[in-house]
Order: C-alpha cells, then sequence, then structure tokens
C-alpha cells in the first residue's frame, strides 16, 4: 500500500472518529460533552479508582474534574488517557496557587481551568484550611465579610494573571455562603464585578445558588459570559435556604430532573451565554448509590435535547 493511500485512510478513519465524537456531544445540552465532578464518586474511587473511572467512561463520561490532586499526576494522566477520559478542570484552594508545583501538576494532567472551590478569610488567609473540618469552619465564615470578597477579588486577578502566562485558566466556583447578601449587595455579585473577565471565569454550582434561595437563571442572565462552567446539581423538594458553608450535609440532593430546577429552561437560556463545559455533581446524601445515581442523572440529560 502506497504512503499516500495510507495517508487518504487514516484520514477517513479520522474524519469517522471526529463525527462519532461530534454526534455523541450533540445528544447532551450546548452540544458538550458530558463531565462529572469526582467529587460525586469519591467513595468508589477510593475503593477502586480504575475500575470507577472505566465505569464512569462506560456510562457515558468524557470529561472529569477533580476534586484534588492525584498523587501521581503522570500516572494517573496515562491512566486516565487509556480509558478515554480526559481531566478538564480541578478544584483548588487558594492558598495552595502559591505553590509553582501546583500549575505544574495542572500542566502534566492536560488541565485548563484552576477553580477555586471556597473563598479565603483574610483573618486566615496564611493558613491551610484544606484539613480542617466543616464543623471547625463553619463559625468562621458566619463571620465573612464584604470586604473578605473585595480582598479575594484583588488576589484572583493577581493569580489569573499569572496564570494566563503559562496557559491555565483562573476560575471560582461558588457555595450557598457566597449568596450571602453583605452591606446590600450579593457577595458572589460583588467577586464577579472585582475581577477582570479575562483572568477570571466562573463555575456556576446551580445546586448551591437554589439552597441559598436564589436563581441560578438569574446568574446566567446577569453574566452571560463570565460564567463558563456549570455544576449540575439539584435538590429534592422541601429543602430549607440556608448560606451557611454545610448545606449539602443538611438536605438530600436529586438526581438531576428529579428536583426543584427547571434544567430545559436552565439550558435554554445557557445556550445564550458562554458556558463551556458542565458537570454532573452530587453531594451529601442521595437516595441511591452515587454511581447509580450519576448514570439516571446522565439518562435525563439525553433526553432534554
Amino acid at each position: 500500500m502506497s504512503l499516500s493511500r495510507r495517508a487518504f485512510i487514516a484520514s477517513l478513519a479520522t474524519a469517522a472518529t471526529c463525527t462519532v465524537m461530534l454526534r455523541r456531544a450533540q445528544a447532551y445540552p450546548l452540544g458538550q460533552e458530558p463531565g462529572i465532578q469526582l467529587w460525586t464518586v469519591q467513595e468508589d474511587l477510593r475503593a477502586d479508582t480504575p475500575g470507577t473511572l472505566r465505569k464512569l467512561y462506560g456510562m457515558g463520561f468524557r470529561k472529569l474534574e477533580l476534586y484534588t490532586p492525584p498523587p501521581s499526576p503522570k500516572e494517573y494522566k496515562k491512566l486516565l488517557d487509556d480509558i478515554g477520559l480526559s481531566a478538564v478542570s480541578m478544584h483548588v484552594y487558594l492558598q495552595s496557587l502559591r505553590d509553582e508545583r501546583m500549575l505544574d501538576v495542572a500542566h502534566t494532567l492536560g488541565i485548563k481551568y484552576l477553580i477555586v472551590v471556597f473563598p479565603t478569610l483574610r483573618s486566615i488567609k496564611d493558613k491551610d484550611i484544606s484539613n480542617l473540618s466543616v464543623k471547625e469552619l463553619t463559625p468562621l465564615y458566619e463571620k465573612i465579610t464584604l470586604d473578605d470578597y473585595r480582598w479575594n477579588a484583588e488576589r484572583f486577578n493577581i493569580l489569573g494573571e499569572r496564570l494566563k502566562r503559562t496557559g491555565l485558566q483562573l476560575g471560582y466556583h461558588n457555595h450557598a455562603v457566597d449568596l450571602k447578601r453583605l452591606d446590600g449587595k450579593v457577595a458572589l455579585e460583588e467577586l464577579i464585578d472585582g475581577t477582570r473577565p479575562d483572568l477570571v471565569v466562573f463555575e456556576m454550582d446551580c445546586g448551591h445558588v437554589v439552597h441559598a434561595g436564589d436563581d441560578p437563571i438569574r446568574f446566567l442572565k446577569k453574566y452571560p459570559s463570565r460564567i463558563q462552567l456549570l455544576h449540575l446539581k439539584d435538590l429534592k423538594p422541601g429543602y430549607g435556604i440556608s448560606n451557611s458553608i454545610d448545606t449539602e450535609d443538611k438536605d438530600t440532593n436529586a438526581e438531576i430532573g428529579a428536583g426543584v430546577i427547571d434544567w430545559r429552561q436552565l439550558f435554554s437560556v445557557a445556550a445564550h451565554g458562554n458556558v463551556k463545559q458542565w458537570f454532573i455533581e452530587h453531594e451529601g446524601p442521595m437516595d441511591r448509590p452515587h454511581l447509580v445515581a450519576a448514570q439516571r442523572s446522565l439518562d435525563f440529560l439525553r433526553q432534554i435535547q
């Protein structure tokens, strides 16, 4: 077989693969390949990481968001490549971004987004809070102020510029605490308004917004270009309004399509914005095993197109 003929056959195979990938993505909201925040299946991962990742691939997931850096990024990247998965985002604490090694981890994994998962209190800005329990953190965060958020915005702009120079994108993931109204302004809006659009993007956790008594669709309409990632999380009817940091322990998460959020309307609004990736996330109590719940959520999302 001539080289040109081999090249032609190879190009046909590549085109066929791209067509399959495109059709698969088009079967989901916003024409995007399905993603999952691995916190959803953390217990399964602790028991059997390779097996759980293969199950996620078999269910239809292709994009992952990590909730913590893996012990060996190089080995983890090879495992994902072998399975057919890719990590596009990872949650981090603000303090961890001071360490250049965190950027090396992101590059090794092929990650694009480093998402700060929590606001930092100026009073404990030099303290590693990643190992503190929710019970320990709750009384501290009841005292969070608008100045704390303004300080976070300043830090995000500085770090966002540094990350951008290395090809990474800084983002922020909201919790219910970020929906507090402080001095007449919603804290999350202060954070969005105080950060540069070219340096900082936002990952809206729809469930946390609802839990705090607000509306994720309102944010998609108000900040269509700033919200570039979504956490698809829902709550069962009868949940209690709360903007404390322990909301996930208070009420039962619902599978997507079985809770209070109108996902069809949400995605119709998101289609006019700048959402580049969404991740299913369940946390706290669920009615079914986590892998089963994730499959049911994914099945629902296939049906709404």
